[in-house]
């Protein structure tokens, strides 16, 4: 298991792995007026998918309501229209491309966008590869736990140089963007666990209810 910023990549058949790393990240979640928007930054991405090449998210299981402290697991999904033209990478953090799924979240009282991880900082454990040529036929990718609490507390740890961030209960919508899907088939075995593709694929936007956690409603209550 994979624990980077708030979200977890699960490996099927391996034992659970515990990484911590030490991060400094400002990107990740530094706010500006020149920041792009959710929907500016939907459609740049979706203008740069691979023509033919679906990927898609579901939240495990298919219900759109969480409370703010659950972890939230996802489903990844690809196709191609173009058969054996391209390769995804379903094995989880066990590679570079496998670990780079980013989640960007939009919810209430956000002026921009955060995302799961930062584009310049990434861990994975090596070395795992389950590599797949794309077609018509559906390939699933492994679960994907994103938690929107532990985002939370990382902008509020003194120890890191972020704007505060208070998540909120209300509607959230979330895209995700990977770079586990290349053209044709890594060149090498070190490509194949350390290298990252030039595609950058993003999803379907998914639209989620997050309640106030039990506690937290009946604060100030007697």
């Amino acid at each position: 298991m994979f624990d980077f910023w708030g979200y977890t990549l699960r490996t099927v058949g391996s034992v659970k792995t515990h990484v911590l790393l030490l991060v400094l990240a400002i990107a990740c979640f530094a706010q500006s007026a020149a920041s792009p928007s959710f929907d500016e930054e939907y459609s740049r991405g979706v203008e740069q998918n691979p023509l033919g090449v679906t990927f898609a998210i579901s939240s495990i299981p298919e219900h759109s309501t969480h409370h703010l402290s659950d972890d939230i697991r996802f489903e990844v999904m690809f196709t191609s229209t173009k058969p054996r033209l391209y390769t995804v990478e379903l094995a989880g953090a066990g590679s570079a491309a496998g670990a780079s799924f980013d989640f960007v979240i939009q919810g209430p009282g956000m002026a921009v966008p955060i995302h799961s991880q930062p584009s310049n900082l990434m861990g994975y454990v090596c070395c795992g590869s389950k590599r797949r040529y794309l077609g018509p036929k559906r390939l699933t990718g492994e679960g994907i736990i994103v938690s929107l609490k532990r985002i939370e507390r990382f902008t509020n740890d003194a120890t890191f140089p972020l704007p505060r961030m208070e998540l909120k209960p209300g509607d959230y919508a979330i895209f995700a963007q990977t770079r586990s899907v290349m053209r044709g088939w890594p060149k090498s075995k070190h490509a194949a666990y350390h290298a990252v593709s030039d595609l950058v694929v993003t999803s379907n936007i998914l639209h989620i209810t997050i309640l106030p956690d039990v506690a937290d409603s009946n604060s100030g209550r007697p």
